[in-house]
Parts: C-alpha cells; sequence; structure tokens
C-alpha cells in the first residue's frame, strides 16, 4: 500500500475521532444555554424554574443515533464495494444470520453439524451490541457523574485490562508475559492519574465522583465482554471487519430505539424519546451537534476498518494509541481542565505500558516477517 494511502487514513482517524471527542464532551458536560422566549415559555416547569441553561442528560439517544448512522454509513459502503455478482444481502453479511447461513460460515467445516432454530452468529451479534451499547450509555453517563473527558479518554486507553481478563477467565487464553508488565503499567497508571485528581467540594461531588469511577469501571468491563466476543466471531466464522460493523450496529439500533420507548421511572415522566425531544425542542441549536457527533463518529469507525483491512492491526494500533493520547491533550486544552504534575506522570506511565505493547507487537511482526523469508529462501535452495 502506498505512503499516500497511509498519510490518507491517519489523517481520517485523527480528524473524525479527535471531533467526535470535543463533540461528545460538549454535548455530555456543556450547559445549553435558554433562548428568552424559550425561558419564558418553560418557565413554569419544575425542573427548569431560575435556570437560565441545562445540560444535555439522555445518553441513550446519543448512542442510538450514533448507531444508527454507523448502519447507514456501513451498509453504503459495503453495497458500494460489492463485488460484480455478489447479491446484496451477502455483501451486507445478512445472509450468515439464519441458521443454514451460519452453519456455511463457520470457518471449521462439520458435515455433521444440523442448523439450529436460531443461529448462533446472530445470538453473538445481538449479545455483542447489547454490551457495546450498555458500555457506551455507561460511558456517557459517567461524564455526568464527576468523571472528566481526560479521565474516560485515558481509561478508555486501557482496554487491555479488561480484554485480558476476559480471555484468561472466559476462554482460557494464554496470554504473553509482557501484557502482564503492561497491565501492571497502565493500572498503576490510571490509579496514580485518578488518586491525584483535585477533590471536588461538597459531599455530593465526592458522591458524584464515586459514581462517576463505578460507571467507568461497568463501562470497561463490558468494553472486555465486546472485543472478547468480536474475537471469538471473527475466530470460528468467516466475517469481514465492516459486515461487522454493519451487523452490530443494525443491532444496537434496534435495542437502543426500543430502550428509548421504555418509561423513565414512574407514572407521568414519560420515555427517555420524549424528554431528549423536548429538550431539542427548547435547544434546537443542539441539533447540529447531534448530526455532526453522529457522522464523526460513522466515518471514524469506517476509517478504522479500511486502515485494519488495507494495513493490519499493527498500524492501526500505533495509530489509535497515539489518537486517543491527542484526543486526551486537545480536551485539555479547549476546555481547560487542569491537571497535577502527578496527574501528568500517570498520563506517562499509562503510555509508557501503551508504548511496551505497541513495540512488542512490531517485534512479533518483524519476527514474523524474518522466518517467513527465511522459509522462502530454504524453499528455493531445496528447488534448485
Amino acid at each position: 500500500m502506498s505512503l499516500a494511502q497511509l498519510t490518507l487514513s491517519v489523517a481520517t482517524i485523527y480528524t473524525f475521532f479527535l471531533l467526535w471527542g470535543l463533540l461528545q464532551e460538549r454535548l455530555t458536560t456543556t450547559a445549553y444555554t435558554l433562548p428568552p422566549h424559550a425561558s419564558l415559555a418553560h418557565s413554569a416547569s419544575a425542573h427548569l424554574r431560575g435556570q437560565a441553561s441545562e445540560t444535555f442528560r439522555h445518553p441513550l439517544l446519543l448512542n442510538a443515533l450514533q448507531a444508527i448512522a454507523c448502519t447507514a454509513l456501513a451498509a453504503s459502503y459495503l453495497l458500494l464495494r460489492r463485488a460484480p455478482g455478489v447479491k446484496p444481502l451477502a455483501a451486507l453479511g445478512l445472509d450468515a444470520l439464519s441458521p443454514r447461513g451460519a452453519v456455511a460460515a463457520r470457518r471449521e467445516k462439520d458435515a455433521s453439524a444440523v442448523p439450529g432454530r436460531i443461529s448462533p452468529l446472530l445470538l453473538r451479534y445481538l449479545a455483542v451490541a447489547a454490551f457495546q451499547s450498555t458500555a457506551s450509555q455507561l460511558g456517557l453517563l459517567s461524564l455526568s457523574h464527576g468523571i472528566s473527558y481526560p479521565t474516560l479518554t485515558l481509561a478508555k486507553s486501557c482496554k487491555l485490562l479488561p480484554v485480558l481478563f476476559a480471555q484468561v477467565l472466559l476462554y482460557r487464553r494464554r496470554i504473553a508475559p509482557h501484557k502482564y508488565l503492561v497491565v501492571a503499567l497502565v493500572t498503576a497508571g490510571i490509579s496514580l492519574f485518578m488518586l491525584c485528581a483535585p477533590a471536588k467540594p461538597g459531599k455530593a461531588a465526592r458522591a458524584d465522583s464515586s459514581l462517576g469511577l463505578a460507571l467507568l469501571l461497568a463501562n470497561l468491563f463490558l468494553d472486555g465482554l465486546t472485543n472478547s466476543t468480536q474475537d471469538e466471531i471473527f475466530a470460528h466464522y468467516r466475517v469481514s471487519g465492516p459486515q461487522m460493523m454493519f451487523l452490530m450496529n443494525l443491532a444496537a439500533s434496534f435495542l437502543l430505539s426500543a430502550s428509548l420507548l421504555f418509561p423513565r421511572g414512574g407514572a407521568g415522566h414519560g420515555n427517555e424519546l420524549t424528554a431528549a425531544a423536548a429538550f431539542i425542542s427548547r435547544h434546537p441549536t443542539i441539533i447540529k451537534d447531534l448530526a455532526a457527533y453522529s457522522a464523526a463518529g460513522a466515518m471514524g469507525q469506517i476509517a478504522i476498518f479500511e486502515t485494519l483491512q488495507r494495513f493490519g492491526s499493527l498500524t492501526l494500533v500505533s495509530i489509535t494509541v497515539t489518537r486517543k493520547l491527542f484526543t486526551m491533550l486537545l480536551s485539555i486544552l479547549v476546555y481547560g481542565h487542569a491537571l497535577r504534575p502527578a496527574q501528568w506522570l500517570g498520563v506517562l506511565v499509562v503510555f509508557v505500558g501503551l508504548g511496551v505493547e505497541a513495540a512488542e507487537k512490531r517485534r512479533a511482526g518483524a519476527r514474523k516477517t524474518a522466518s517467513a523469508s527465511a522459509g522462502a529462501g530454504g524453499a528455493k535452495e531445496k528447488t534448485s
């Protein structure tokens, strides 16, 4: 692949996910000001009385819009790149969701395999969609309960922890020794970052911070389940990355859209969709932020899967790790988050750990290339 293509991939991932991160923080932490006419019109509402601004607290709608945008873009991407003669259902991966299709899509062929009533691949997609949707909502909720965006970004850079735990405990896989060093460094860095954060005054602030941390830990746990289940799907079924993106987001779109219709907690409270629609009607300027957030996330996902297909996971890991670092630093610059020196040390420790992981993957790739070259050379000598 050419350097121009690699440069385009890096620029696309950086651009869309840096924008996506800033829009996520704006949507979840920035107060939207009520226009003068809206303040008068809604003055009778108890929760708005005496307020000139309010914060958007509907992460379920954010996740639903993101999933719908990703589904639409992934479907368009797959259909536009469809090879001649390939049916649309096959290009989208929908043919593998039937019981017979799931048997045909398995990597390990078993002549005695009998299709069941429900496709096991469909069940796994639904599980991944549920894990991912819940994890995303918990991550957004943590921002509203005392967790700063730099802390969330740093924690999301630590996906290695829950993924390793899920692989060892659930799938009984052997883990390379260097990965345990990475786990230790990442754990030490995130702990230092959290423990050295400035204390918020008041009992309520401390309670919010504890709740935010609990939500963040649950988010990381579900991230581990998500990635481990995705690995299992790729290991046992012939599924492409863009197909997984489409099917996961399609399932998530249905789950999240249905969740928007659930009652919010008591009689007369309505559902999440009506509450979010009421907020949007009071603050129509948020529509452009919602649209930009959904579009940026969808474009970023396409760029990630395209990079994975063209250049492999090694290059993708290097890009995403540095992207997360720049996301955190950009958030600090734009939104004025103050970090103590010890917190900067925690950031450094975390990225040292991530650097060890990336360096080990580079060495493993170099060893694999050298081994393949040596094997090819030996084969030539035998034929001569």
